[in-house]
């Protein structure tokens, strides 16, 4: 059901927004980085690795540590449905029963950046990748000046995943869902790359 509902917010939100045209890359030094909390809880650990494999869906998670050190809240979770694979790094495509092991790695610890691996993996558009992003831990003062107030509300309401190929120093808009009640950013992934929950 998730999915459908990303799919339909996807949908909804470019209608919206009265344009097609995608956001402008904007370089390192201009986007806007989200960061955790000072007071939130350290990561149990900060990289995961799996065997997405044909036929078979597969996910990994990333958590917060809990009060005694063991995994407690979910961070990040990473789904690849069965039908989802479809060309390996070296642009051959996926025969049946074929897997291939990915990698999700935190980049820096005080923000909300990962890098996904292996580079050139591709997934079917019809049947896309799945990456969920909790960010209730996040600094909510966004913008800085020591006070949370509507601004940071505003910049709340405006966060999205967006998508980096080092060694460029660009960041392109991904586009995702944010479903700000719950503090999650939802988004359908088709390729890998460097990722960041920002504005």
């Amino acid at each position: 059901m998730r999915p459908l509902i990303i799919g339909l917010a996807m949908v909804l939100g470019t209608a919206c927004s009265g344009t097609n045209s995608p956001a402008p890359p904007v370089p390192t030094a201009q986007l806007h980085f989200v960061a955790q909390d000072a007071a939130a809880p350290p990561l149990y650990t900060d990289t995961a690795s799996f065997y997405a494999k044909v036929g078979d869906g597969r996910e990994v998670r990333l958590y917060y540590q809990d009060a005694v050190g063991g995994t407690g809240e979910e961070f990040l979770r990473f789904e690849v449905p069965g039908d989802a694979l479809l060309r390996k790094p070296d642009g051959s495509a996926f025969q049946a029963g074929d897997s291939i092991r990915i990698s999700v790695t935190v980049v820096d610890a005080q923000k909300f950046v990962f890098d996904f691996q292996p580079s050139g993996l591709t997934f079917d558009p019809n049947h896309p990748a799945r990456l969920k992003i909790e960010y209730a831990h996040s600094d909510h003062d966004y913008d800085g000046d020591g006070s949370i107030t509507s601004a940071d509300s505003t910049i709340r309401s405006e966060l999205d995943l967006w998508k980096n190929d080092p060694p460029s120093t660009l960041w392109f808009k991904q586009g995702g869902v944010n479903f700000e009640s719950l503090e999650e950013l939802d988004a359908n992934i088709l390729s890998f790359s460097q990722y960041a929950v920002a504005w």
